[in-house]
C-alpha cells in the first residue's frame, strides 16, 4: 500500500471512529460534557485524598493520602488530556 493510501484509510477510520464516540456520548451531552464531568470527578477525589492528609495526624496515613492524591490528580489530568487531543472537544 502507498502512504497516501495508508493515510487516507487512516483519516477515514479517524472519521468514523469520532463519529462513532459522539454518537455513544450524544444521551449524556456529547464528549465535551462528559470529559467535563470525569475531570470534575478525578478534581473531587483528588481533594478528597488531600482533605484527608489535612485532617489526619497519623503521619503514614497522611503521607499515603497526599501521595495518592497527588497521583489521582496526575493520572486525571493525563487522561483527560489525552481525550481531549484524540476527540478534539
Amino acid at each position: 500500500m502507498s502512504d497516501d493510501m495508508t493515510s487516507s484509510v487512516s483519516d477515514e477510520f479517524e472519521r468514523r471512529a469520532r463519529a462513532v464516540i459522539d454518537t455513544v456520548l450524544a444521551p449524556w451531552g456529547g464528549t465535551q460534557l462528559c470529559i467535563d464531568a470525569y475531570e470534575a470527578g478525578i478534581r473531587t477525589a483528588s481533594d478528597l485524598h488531600m482533605n484527608v492528609a489535612r485532617t489526619v495526624a497519623l503521619e503514614p496515613v497522611r503521607s499515603a493520602a497526599a501521595t495518592i492524591a497527588g497521583v489521582t490528580r496526575d493520572v486525571g489530568a493525563t487522561q483527560v488530556s489525552i481525550a481531549r487531543w484524540f476527540l478534539d472537544a
